[in-house]
């Protein structure tokens, strides 16, 4: 049984992370000017992201920087994680769906997924850190809009 839900997991893993690659290789519907052309997972460009934040949480200098500081020292880490899910995608596309190989890629995938999801932990606390009371506050109550927004959307389906 253990042994079907990691399967299970590894496939779903494998198809969330194939998209990811894809959709931030440039190759999707969007092309690379938009937003699934930046540095991966979805992200934007970080200074596209830096510039909106400070707009609409009126980031004062410092804090700019300091944001700007945190980004630009993450971004080797979120391209080699990039690269490695750029990888597993291509090998996984030349692979028939019953070679051994597809369940490796699969592992690989989760670990990947793990170890971006952790990346991006980081990088928000630490720019949590840097962000005043007020501006945490307004920046919990835009998350919440997206998720609304996303929710609405989903419900028009």
């Amino acid at each position: 049984m253990k042994t079907k839900k990691a399967v299970l997991l590894a496939f779903v893993s494998v198809a969330v992370l194939s998209t990811a690659a894809y959709a931030g290789s440039g190759e999707g519907r969007h092309g690379p000017t938009r937003h699934f052309g930046g540095p991966g997972f979805g992200m934007h460009e970080p200074g596209m992201l830096i510039g909106r934040m400070a707009e609409h949480l009126d980031l004062d200098d410092a804090q700019r920087e300091s944001v700007n500081n945190i980004v630009s020292a993450a971004k080797p880490e979120i391209e080699a994680l990039r690269e490695k899910v750029r990888a597993n995608h291509e090998a996984l596309r030349t692979l028939d769906a019953s070679d051994p190989e597809v369940q490796n890629i699969a592992i690989s995938n989760g670990e990947l997924a793990t170890e971006g999801t952790l990346l991006f932990s980081r990088i928000r606390s630490e720019v949590n850190a840097v962000l005043t009371d007020e501006q945490r506050a307004k920046l919990d109550t835009a998350k919440e809009h997206r998720r609304e927004r996303g929710e609405r959307r989903k419900d028009r389906r």
